[in-house]
């Protein structure tokens, strides 16, 4: 078969454009260095075929030693992967030759966007990194705006508020929380309730008084 023939054979472009760019790729033994060049590479390069091998890379890192918190950033960078219009430019590749993680297709990876976001939310919970869980809920939020779940979208928002908040109590000096793709926390959780045609949250409810006692 001659080279043009097999260069027309479907997905084979891209795999070999790929290959390419793993070939090219940067190296790093480090955990955190490579989150971040893959999210460099899906949220401001649309290179979803880079930023998953690094996020693989990650895993097994974390894995090896055992680092929760560093799976847990894993998770929630493989979330905002899944959920990036770098991967949704990438339909045609990721029908015919599929994701790295196997369980992911392209018509379900919002769903799986969500999972790995809940196994993140886990982990930070039980460390209470309130920064992090806030940044995970409204990551949350969106995504289930996304897949039209609309309750369980307000209800993210709701926590992330109480997340915020709990991590302004035990960090009472700080000047104010940024969380990712956040200029004014509050105010974009208003913003967010609003798009989603939220509910308007309970008032706190008065501690009820007790009775006086009986003579």
């Amino acid at each position: 078969m001659d080279l043009k023939k097999i260069l027309a054979l479907p997905g084979l472009t891209v795999i070999l454009a790929g290959l390419l760019i793993s070939c090219a790729a940067r190296s790093t033994k480090d955990p955190a260095v490579m989150l971040q060049w893959a999210s460099e590479e899906f949220s401001s390069k649309d290179d979803p075929l880079a930023a998953e091998e690094f996020l693989q890379q990650a895993f097994e890192v974390y894995r090896k030693k055992m680092d929760r918190l560093g799976l847990a950033e894993t998770y929630r960078q493989y979330g905002l992967f899944l959920r990036s219009n770098a991967v949704s430019k990438f339909e045609e590749h990721y029908n015919t030759i599929g994701f790295l993680d196997e369980s992911v297709k392209f018509a379900n990876r919002y769903q799986k966007a969500a999972e790995y976001l809940l196994k993140a939310q886990v982990i930070f919970e039980e460390n209470k990194k309130y920064d992090a869980l806030s940044t995970v809920h409204i990551s949350l939020a969106k995504t289930y705006g996304y897949l039209d779940r609309t309750g369980e979208a307000c209800d993210s928002l709701t926590k992330g508020l109480a997340s915020y908040n709990a991590f302004k109590r035990s960090n009472p000096d700080m000047k104010e929380f940024h969380a990712e793709e956040v200029a004014d926390y509050e105010e974009y959780i208003g913003i967010l309730r609003q798009q989603l045609a939220c509910p308007p949250e309970a008032p706190p409810q008065a501690p009820a008084e007790k009775s006086p006692p009986r003579k």
